[in-house]
């Protein structure tokens, strides 16, 4: 199990009881995030910093590129309201950051949780491919100004590879092709931003977001639907076939309601029964002032098909 891309969920028991026995994560509303300035984002904050990144960048054809798409979106703008409103997106809380005292505390049950490691690489069989079609998105949170500019630079560019492709196939000047669909590259990057951007005074908490935006399914499907002539069909199939692949998979589409802290709020399933083992969830670290007897747990944990995982106790003192 070396070498994997292990992310931490810190959590109470109860909630370790409901993932292992279920096969799933809850993604929760992100109206429940403990920052009250969550999605700040706006697409006013997104257009000046395109205005930015196009006076900054030093790369002629680039700088004609990003010109092209933001006078695309706002030609299509009064047409994308329903896909820039905001609205709930759902998402589960991780970090790189193991055995960490501020995670402990905040997110398991006051030390008494655990810290549940779970290996991306093998969640990610189902997304990780064409991330802008994805279904669900893993993304650090950006804090900074200047990472949420990167972060607009890194989408434009990845979409310029696509364009480029496809101008060539068609044949088509490439100014009226981005004219004519260059739009839906800063309606995504709008997207992402908005629900990847949060406050800085958050940022010693390190959060990656797994992330599912029904928003964006929406727009996904819409988008496919679109590119069924546009893209050549030797990239459309594959691209159509994952993401269809993908709903089924991972059973995310629908939502749920329970009752959270007191409060009814809904919620989306991520269905891990297609990738569930213990090179999925590696590793289980019990907090420092958890009560939970390691043996009962690798009992519990063999009895639901984690035969291999790793159990540890915190090495914080703090009892």
């Amino acid at each position: 199990m070396d070498e994997q891309n292990i992310f931490y969920h810190y959590t109470s028991i109860n909630s370790l009881y409901s993932i292992i026995t279920s096969r799933e994560l809850w993604l929760t509303n992100l109206k429940s995030s403990n920052d009250k300035s969550e999605r700040y984002y706006t697409v006013n904050h997104m257009l000046k910093d395109m205005e930015e990144i196009i006076t900054n960048t030093t790369d002629d054809n680039f700088r004609q590129y990003l010109t092209l798409l933001a006078k695309s979106f706002s030609a299509h703008r009064p047409e994308l309201k329903k896909y820039l409103k905001k609205t709930d997106g759902y998402s589960l809380s991780l970090t790189d950051k193991k055995d960490n005292l501020s995670h402990w505390e905040r997110y398991a049950a006051g030390y008494s949780g655990v810290c549940i490691g779970i290996n991306m690489d093998k969640l990610n069989v189902n997304f990780k491919d064409y991330s802008h079609f994805s279904i669900t998105e893993l993304e650090k949170i950006l804090y900074s100004d200047a990472e949420i500019l990167d972060k607009l630079v890194q989408i434009c560019s990845r979409f310029y590879t696509l364009f480029e492709e496809q101008v060539r196939t068609y044949n088509e000047p490439f100014q009226k092709y981005i004219e004519r669909y260059g739009f839906i590259v800063l309606v995504i990057a709008y997207n992402k931003l908005m629900n990847f951007a949060k406050n800085s005074y958050f940022a010693d908490e390190h959060e990656f977001r797994l992330l599912f935006y029904p928003k964006t399914l929406m727009m996904k499907k819409d988008f496919l639907s679109m590119s069924r002539d546009i893209i050549v069909p030797e990239t459309f199939k594959p691209l159509h076939d994952k993401f269809q692949a993908s709903l089924k998979n991972t059973a995310i589409e629908q939502t749920h309601f329970s009752v959270f802290k007191n409060e009814i709020r809904s919620f989306h399933k991520l269905c891990l029964a297609h990738v569930w083992d213990s090179e999925l969830i590696p590793e289980i670290t019990l907090g420092a002032m958890c009560r939970q007897n390691k043996q009962e747990l690798a009992h519990f944990l063999k009895a639901y098909g984690l035969n291999k995982t790793k159990i540890t106790i915190s090495k914080i003192p703090i009892r």
